[in-house]
């Protein structure tokens, strides 16, 4: 009879056990699945006593598949000599990542102006702006995996701020 309460034992300590392991599957289970449904991270821009979140203009993954997003910039009105700043989340200052500041020349041409950060090197930035070359939009790109004929890697990710509607529209 020693036997058979000995392996009760077992029966029950295997039973438990399983229990344990799954319930410890199915919360490992529902966290995957709620941070899969997640939304894609957004900046913050500031200027002027004004802030905004920008949600992305395009968000893909990084072989550039399951990509969401509006395609539409957002727009604060930052005038000419005044500052952009952008804080950016983690998911994208834990990643390289490109920003590119787009002015005003006075002769009415555009300047691109890159910028490109390492992993960690800044998660929040300053954009300057002055009154001969007023900032006229910002876009920070995340790169992805696929590389463009010229070798470049293509972004998986666009935040786009478009920042002077009298100058933009004026030309």
């Amino acid at each position: 009879m020693n036997l058979q309460a000995s392996a009760k034992r077992t029966l029950t300590l295997i039973a438990v056990a399983l229990v344990v392991v799954l319930i410890a599957f199915t919360t490992v289970m529902v966290v995957l699945i709620r941070g899969s449904d997640s939304e894609p991270a957004r900046i913050t821009a500031y200027t002027h006593g004004t802030t905004s979140e920008v949600a992305p203009y395009v968000y893909c993954g990084i072989y550039l598949d399951e990509c969401v997003g509006d395609e539409e910039s957002t727009f604060l009105d930052v005038p000419p000599g005044m500052p952009l700043q952008l804080s950016l989340p983690s998911e994208i200052s834990d990643a390289p990542w490109l920003l590119i500041a787009a002015y005003m020349a006075p002769d009415g041409t555009g300047i691109a102006a890159p910028s490109s950060y390492a992993a960690g090197e800044a998660a929040a930035v300053t954009v300057p702006s002055s009154e001969e070359f007023p900032l006229i939009g910002v876009e920070i790109r995340l790169p992805s995996a696929v590389i463009d004929e010229n070798e470049n890697p293509q972004a998986r990710a666009v935040w786009s701020v478009a920042t002077a509607s009298d100058v933009a529209t004026d030309q």
